[in-house]
């Protein structure tokens, strides 16, 4: 290897040997005397520092460390050259390039006694790329542990993104989920626009200011599955939450949810002295329509009814079925007057022809009211018993429960 205008003290003939190894190593090879002048700097010293070989030797090895760490690596340099024993010894270390830019390298030092005196030896390699992977590898791993501890979308895809921003030229990153929300994150949509699927309705869509590497590409796929995971996981969540407090044949509040709704609706009628509403609804010899037509019309038919008398409500007031054909709505902060108008909303809905399979059903309710500030169970039994005089009435009646 030819070293240029190396020192000569280390090409003459007592130096041979030693040269003959140091070129062989596969590493960056930098090695300085005591009074800190490198004296030889291998082809790959030059391609990592970003000097020719040969305008390294004479230069003080302080040359090739940021500013921020020599009064340091001096100081360390020369207690190496002073102690008894040689040292040798392998660590991360910052190095300085000729363009200003900084990396880390893992080196190994050592004093080495040769015919002209001992040497500072350096070997090492950039490990920046390394360093900076292992990082990704982290803050994926982070993210994937709080996904599956249930941490919100919304944060969660917040840290996300500041991991990319610390890792890429990210300008701009939005989170497009199903049903067209969007959550964004700063910046202005500018530079090379990237998508990543997150599943069949879902992607991430980023703006980078310069081309990203394929290492880059594959942080970003990783914190998408993640993203994913975590969307995969939060419906899963609601899904089930849904399911649970909702009829699956009409999608309107089940028993519990019905109570639940009632609990709260007394409560804040108690706090307030106000009046809670309970409509008690019983559908009039629906039997007739599942034995002329099915179950499945039948069906059918309640689901259709449940879509009725959810728009005869206000927005604010629960409709629950309680199974088969019997329906209860919940209203907060209502008087007489406005308890039997909504019952009779509810009746019309109710009575209007309903085209189900080619066949047009006609159908009545008895509906029962019950007002006032008592527990659940007094006031669905008080409306349930109204439900009985409307039915002893002639079916087909609004009765309220005095």
């Amino acid at each position: 290897m030819d070293v240029g205008r190396s020192d000569a003290r280390f090409e003459d003939e007592a130096m041979a040997p030693v040269l003959a190894i140091v070129k062989g190593l596969p590493d960056a090879t930098v090695a300085s005397g005591a009074d800190g002048r490198i004296v030889y700097a291998n082809a790959l010293a030059g391609e990592l520092f970003g000097y020719p070989p040969e305008e390294m030797v004479g230069r003080h090895v302080q040359a090739l460390w940021p500013e921020r760490v020599r009064e340091r690596y001096l100081r360390n340099m020369r207690l190496y050259f002073a102690t008894e024993h040689p040292l040798r010894f392998s660590t991360e270390a910052w190095g300085l390039r000729a363009d200003g830019t900084e990396f880390v390298g893992e080196m190994s030092w050592g004093i080495v006694e040769t015919p002209i005196g001992p040497l500072l030896l350096a070997i090492g390699r950039d490990i920046s790329a390394r360093r900076a992977a292992e990082r990704r590898l982290r803050a994926v791993a982070a993210l994937g542990e709080r996904a599956l501890a249930g941490a919100d979308l919304a944060e969660l895809a917040g840290d996300a993104v500041e991991q990319l921003r610390l890792t890429l030229p990210l300008a701009r990153v939005e989170l497009r989920v199903a049903g067209g929300e969007v959550l964004s994150f700063g910046g202005e949509p500018r530079g090379a626009e990237l998508r990543f699927e997150l599943g069949a309705d879902d992607e991430l869509v980023g703006w980078f200011t310069r081309e990203i590497a394929d290492d880059g590409r594959s942080f970003v796929s990783a914190v998408t599955n993640v993203l994913a995971s975590a969307l995969v996981r939060l419906r899963s969540e609601e899904r089930m939450r849904h399911e649970a407090l909702h009829d699956p044949l009409t999608g309107l509040a089940n028993r519990t949810l019905l109570r639940d709704r009632l609990e709260h609706a007394l409560a804040r009628s108690a706090r307030e002295n106000g009046t809670t509403g309970v409509l008690f609804v019983d559908l009039d010899e629906f039997k007739h329509v599942n034995d002329r037509f099915g179950h499945a019309a039948g069906d059918a038919v309640l689901a259709e009814l449940g879509r009725r008398l959810r728009a005869a409500v206000r927005p604010a007031d629960t409709v629950a079925r309680l199974g088969g054909d019997e329906f209860v709505v919940v209203c907060e902060d209502v008087d007489e007057a406005t308890a039997l108008a909504l019952g009779q909303r509810l009746d019309a809905a109710i009575r209007q022809p309903l085209a189900v399979a080619g066949a047009e059903h006609h159908l009545t309710a008895s509906i029962g009211i019950a007002l006032g500030r008592d527990d659940p169970d007094t006031m669905l039994a008080a409306a349930d018993a109204a439900v009985y005089q409307a039915k002893a009435g002639g079916r087909g009646r609004v009765e309220l429960r005095r």
